[in-house]
């Protein structure tokens, strides 16, 4: 469609916006942005969510972004709108996720002189985004929305922050035809596939270690084709439960806090790593020990889509620039590896271990319900569902107990932020809301961005939050009763009546009081129309290191 003449800066940002796919924008409206909101209203195909704070739109773009594979978007003013939406920057960053940020920027001629609400978003976000620049002219629009979101999605997706001076947006655009970028992809050289081809057949136990490349149910289908046919255990990188099914026989566990030492001494007798798309970072190396860093063990085949992440913590045999799935895809050609009784043996081994370290007993405790128990229920009793853990102990146990895979999906954090289980659930309700959203969430989690509790309600969404109580910071009290015995000190928190809360936004609130009440509280929670927060009250005692 031809663009109109008479488009302004603010209008033209918006038209890159729907050319790129984007139907869904999150925002803290600002003053500094109002020709882009203006533009917005009168968008035939975006929608845009109105957040309560700037952290949440960021969480719930992350969320999107992470759910509708392309970048998700937010709009915040500039100053503590843009400190505030940091979080969600750094978090992008941690978890290779494609998001854009864009700020509300003071007028070009008070651009470096310290004025009201002025911050240098170069040197701000410069360690944590992929790429960060300011439009001082509109013409340089079309190049800088066209870079954008090519920057990120290209290699390991991430972040990028676009700050937009106010008195720019109001200007005259350029004639320029909005249209989609493009994205940055490598593919595998025939050298390296032969290369992998002849060292998988002289391998004696071979194991793969999957990460966040394979989001989409077809490349997860992919790995699960190769696994088979070379019978090649997988290991899952840190939470990136679901990539491969919890339940078929080649799952060998995951990669994270609750990895024990017989797990990683099976995985040590590996003498072939096909690291596929993955970043090998801290957690999903055991604190780079497994592989030994800088030269492991094994021989090492890293095959990841960002070129700079290979060789940066461990030395590979092989290094591949290409994303995980396609490598896969490639592999399947490769003729099949025979299975001997020794590497059957390691196989079931490596399973057995996984499976028995998540399994779940119920027990009880004295000071309030184990929340742990509330979980199991909720997994027994939903087979499908979308689960949203927000941070700390809530999060661990849907990690430890819950197996994923098919249409059970797990969307969470790498870096573990609090405050993202709500915002981020709103996000994935709004994105599937034919399906169940289960949110877990802390009292600490809770009341940093529980406002977006309001989103859930205006839009009628199938969002389940089930809120431990344990009137703590429990994650940071457990760390502090282990290094300091006795000896807790700014981890107790008080709070409100959460059910009273919850319906004070017009949210069916519920209780579960005690053990007694879990099965029944959590069916009904189920089955209710509209948002539903549960809250538990959780016993602390049981989280804490036994004396």
């Amino acid at each position: 469609m031809k663009k109109d003449a008479m488009q302004n800066t603010g209008q033209q940002l918006v038209s890159f916006l729907e050319a790129n796919g984007v139907d869904r924008v999150f925002c803290v409206p600002g003053e500094s942005f109002l020709p882009v909101i203006d533009a917005l209203a009168g968008s035939k195909t975006i929608d845009t969510v109105t957040a309560r704070h700037e952290s949440s739109a960021g969480f719930m773009a992350l969320a999107d972004g992470r759910l509708s594979g392309r970048p998700g978007v937010f709009m915040v003013s500039r100053g503590p709108g843009a400190t505030n939406a940091s979080i969600a920057v750094h978090s992008a960053q941690q978890d290779g996720l494609p998001l854009i940020l864009f700020i509300g920027q003071v007028p070009r001629k008070n651009l470096g002189r310290n004025s009201f609400q002025e911050i240098d978003y170069g040197k701000m976000f410069g360690d944590i985004a992929k790429w960060v620049v300011e439009l001082v002219e509109p013409e340089r629009l079309p190049e800088i929305m066209s870079r954008a979101f090519t920057v990120a999605m290209s290699g390991t997706p991430g972040p990028v922050v676009i700050s937009l001076p106010e008195d720019v947006l109001e200007m005259q655009a350029p004639e320029v035809v909005a249209r989609a970028s493009a994205h940055a992809d490598s593919g595998v050289s025939p050298a390296s596939l032969a290369t992998v081809e002849k060292m998988l057949a002289g391998a004696s136990r071979p194991l793969i270690l999957a990460g966040g490349e394979f989001s989409s149910d077809e490349s997860r289908e992919a790995l699960r084709q190769f696994a088979e046919k070379h019978d090649i255990p997988v290991v899952l990188g840190f939470r990136r439960h679901g990539v491969f099914p919890f339940g078929h026989r080649l799952y060998a566990g995951d990669i994270g806090v609750t990895t024990g030492p017989k797990q990683v001494e099976a995985f040590e007798q590996s003498d072939l790593i096909l690291a596929l798309g993955t970043r090998l970072a801290e957690w999903t190396t055991l604190d780079y020990t497994f592989p030994k860093s800088p030269f492991p063990n094994q021989a090492l085949v890293h095959v990841c889509a960002e070129v700079s992440e290979i060789g940066k913590n461990f030395q590979p045999t092989v290094g591949i620039a290409c994303r995980g799935p396609e490598f896969v895809r490639a592999a399947l050609s490769f003729k099949a590896t025979p299975l001997d009784d020794a590497r059957e043996k390691w196989i079931y081994g490596m399973h057995s271990d996984a499976v028995r370290s998540g399994e779940w007993k119920k027990s009880s405790a004295a000071d309030g319900v184990v929340f742990a128990n509330v979980v199991n229920e909720i997994s027994a009793q939903l087979p499908e569902a979308n689960f949203v853990p927000d941070a700390g102990v809530s999060a661990a146990l849907v990690y430890r107990y819950v197996p994923f895979g098919g249409k059970r999906k797990l969307y969470s954090t790498i870096s573990g932020v609090m405050g993202y289980g709500v915002p981020g659930a709103v996000a994935i309700a709004l994105r599937q809301p034919e399906g169940a959203v289960i949110c877990l969430v802390g009292d600490g989690g809770f009341m940093m961005t529980g406002n977006e509790l309001a989103v859930a309600v205006e839009r009628k969404l199938p969002v389940r939050i089930f809120l431990s109580n344990n009137r703590s910071l429990g994650t940071i009290r457990m760390h502090q009763e282990r290094v300091f015995p006795g000896r807790s000190h700014a981890t107790d928190l008080s709070g409100p009546d959460f059910r009273a809360l919850a319906e004070s936004f017009g949210c069916k609130g519920m209780v579960i009081n005690d053990e007694a009440d879990v099965e029944r509280v959590v069916r009904e929670a189920l089955v209710a129309d509209g948002p539903v927060l549960v809250e538990v009250k959780a016993s602390l005692s049981v989280i804490l290191p036994k004396p």
